[in-house]
């Protein structure tokens, strides 16, 4: 049976705490090319006024078009004063526009060079993100070890997605000898978290009885449950039990019959 596990990716999300984003902040309908709503032009001021938090909000707002029209260019500005004022998190976003050439020149030796900024500062995000370059040598030379020593800070300060990608290091035993039990540890925990990776690899070992006990059932309601909050690989690989005879589709119950209809099912003529 030929299953998969989900490949590594880059995050871009935003600082924890007081400085997070508001999760309900959504642009008005009626928003102009440059008018922001009032939490947007709160942050705006706040950065004008030298507060390298609110600068990395405005940059937030922008990137992702909270109160603001959605401008990587002007998200990349804003992230880096954040940067340059010390707010670890602005270095790290800052990264994930130039890995992706989001409003800069893509540039993965740039990226990497932030995310290592970022890491130095006790960014989680930026240890995670700099854990996968070395893992996919962009911008930096290759080197397993490194990225599993990145991964592990990043897990440890509670990163989800950094458990489940340090769970296929040592599945793979790279950078590291191969301990299943242990992937399957880092994967159950990035799984709890809300980490999809972590679930739909999770799944994959306990289909192939790799670290933990074999148990089909158990791994298509896995498999399931990443596919239907999103995740791809889980889809498939839920699909492949299908076709293995391996897992029961679960069917959505039939309604009971209405009061119209007659004994066979067809509707009665009034």
């Amino acid at each position: 049976m030929r299953l998969v596990s989900l490949a590594f990716a880059l995050s871009l999300v935003g600082v924890t705490g007081c400085h997070a984003p508001a999760a309900s902040l959504e642009p008005a309908l009626s928003l102009g090319a440059e008018e922001l709503d009032h939490a947007t032009a709160q942050f705006k001021r706040g950065c004008d006024g030298g507060d390298p938090h609110a600068c990395l909000q405005l940059g937030l707002a922008y990137a992702h078009g909270r109160g603001v029209r959605r401008n990587f260019g002007k998200a990349a500005a804003m992230y880096e004063r954040a940067c340059e004022g010390g707010v670890a998190d602005g270095c790290s976003n800052l990264g994930g526009l130039y890995a992706r050439g989001q409003g800069v020149r893509q540039s993965d030796r740039r990226a990497a060079a932030l995310f290592g900024r970022a890491c130095a500062g006790a960014s989680e995000q930026g240890c995670y993100n700099l854990g996968f370059m070395f893992a996919q040598g962009r911008g930096v030379e290759a080197d397993d070890g490194k990225a599993v020593m990145f991964y592990q800070v990043a897990c440890d300060a509670g990163l989800a997605e950094s458990c489940a990608n340090l769970g296929l290091m040592i599945a793979a035993g790279r950078g590291v000898d191969r301990d299943d039990a242990r992937a399957v540890e880092l994967y159950q925990r990035a799984c709890t978290a809300g980490a999809l990776a972590g679930c739909d690899n999770l799944g994959f070992m306990i289909a192939s009885g790799r670290g933990v006990g074999q148990d089909d059932a158990r791994a298509a309601a896995l498999f399931r449950d990443a596919c239907d909050r999103g995740n791809a690989a889980g889809c498939y690989n839920l699909a492949m039990m299908y076709r293995q005879g391996r897992a029961v589709p679960i069917l959505p119950a039939e309604p009971p019959p209405s009061a119209a209809e007659d004994l066979t099912g067809v509707v009665s003529k009034r």
